[in-house]
């Protein structure tokens, strides 16, 4: 998960492993990259790709915390079935395998992944039990759906606590980032918070990485000088399986090193690519939930929500969402959630998957999910805050 940087110079961190976005500012330690469609492709809003595959190995992820390291708690390794003897064809069952299509261009997957990516700055009226926080998050729909993580989105629930406005959170795109979209909650798994509301009150918080996901839905600018598109910008996602050695562009706005008035001011988008280094799962070893990336510049507070693009074809493998701690980023292992995880969370979650949740009237979808849904999340955050 990420990890919270205080502005005063301390982290909070969400689930169990260490988490990445700044305590002021929520910053993900994971980079990943947000990319538009590839050339010669029309995706259809709310389309994506799953391919269910059998993991060789799965690993969960862990942000690096800024402070005091934590020991991240790993998912069991994922386990390959041995296939049981057939007979030897005369002919063979399956044709060769085709060449990988060529990678696509660094310099052009490194923009589109920089122009689907956003940054989530939470601040507060009030004070009190809440910092503010710095997090990334990635568009994967042309309507304005941005996915991060539950860790960073759970702060949209607490927009009215303790009174009415108290939380600010503003989506900011661009290199400094700056002020440009209002959201709202789309869908926050209720298994997150179940698993982890204690951990708002935490100074430090450690996860996995289950079910730490979020989506928001950009519903307006933050002011009338502001165009508001009629299109955003987006990375397709895949439910396609990492493999290790794959490479990957990671892309977010970390913010482990910085004091507030620079995130404030002068955030800027960090990318780097990193190789996977193995697979995770969280309960069954034929799924991959969790690989691990490594440490690069991006293993920063802030990171959480990043963008883990494939360089082969530009889809979004999965988010940020835990680092392991160290004192450099390169020691550092960050850990990112696949595209598969997300989507199999929201089938049991009873949202039929990525493909119903982003083929809904989304102005519906954050209706329902505030009326219902969300009510009961907040009970659950505030009843940790006042009974801590």
């Amino acid at each position: 998960m990420d990890f919270f940087y205080s502005l005063l110079g301390k982290l909070a961190l969400f689930a169990t492993a260490v988490l990445i976005a700044l305590g002021g500012f929520f910053t993900s330690l994971s980079t990943y990259t947000s990319v538009t469609p590839m050339a010669g492709e029309t995706p259809v809003a709310g389309e994506w790709q799953v391919s269910v595959e059998v993991a060789t190995s799965t690993v969960a992820e862990v942000p690096p915390t800024l402070s005091t390291p934590v020991t991240p708690q790993e998912p069991t390794p994922a386990h390959k079935t041995a296939a049981a003897p057939i007979a030897t064809p005369v002919a063979p069952s399956t044709p060769p395998a085709l060449p990988l299509a060529p990678a696509i261009d660094s310099t052009v997957l490194n923009t589109q992944t920089r122009e689907a990516l956003v940054n989530i700055l939470c601040t507060t009226k009030a004070g009190g039990s809440f910092k503010p926080i710095s997090g990334s998050g990635v568009l994967v729909d042309s309507r304005g759906v941005v996915l991060t993580n539950a860790h960073v989105g759970q702060y949209f629930l607490l927009r009215d606590y303790p009174t009415e406005g108290n939380v600010d959170c503003v989506l900011r795109t661009g290199s400094p980032a700056r002020a440009m979209y209002r959201a709202e909650l789309l869908y926050l798994p209720p298994a997150w918070v179940d698993a982890n509301a204690s951990q708002i009150v935490q100074e430090q918080g450690t996860g996995t990485g289950e079910h730490d996901y979020a989506f928001l839905h950009i519903t307006g600018p933050t002011g009338p000088s502001i165009p508001f598109p009629t299109t955003f910008p987006f990375i397709a996602m895949t439910g396609s399986l990492p493999t290790p050695g794959d490479s990957m562009l990671l892309a977010a706005y970390p913010a482990g090193f910085l004091d507030g008035q620079t995130i404030t001011l002068n955030l800027y988008i960090t990318s780097a690519y990193a190789a996977v280094r193995g697979l995770f799962t969280f309960d069954n070893p034929q799924q991959v939930d969790l690989f691990s990336i490594g440490g690069t510049v991006v293993s920063q507070g802030g990171s959480s929500g990043g963008a883990v693009v494939r360089a082969q074809d530009g889809k979004l493998a999965g988010i940020i969402v835990t680092s392991t701690a160290a004192t450099s980023t390169a020691e550092r292992d960050l850990r990112a959630i696949t595209i598969a995880h997300i989507n199999r969370s929201l089938t049991a979650e009873g949202q039929g998957g990525l493909a119903e949740l982003l083929s809904q009237n989304l102005s519906d979808g954050e209706a329902a999910f505030a009326s219902s849904t969300a009510k009961a999340e907040l009970g659950k955050l505030k009843d940790a805050i006042e009974h801590r």
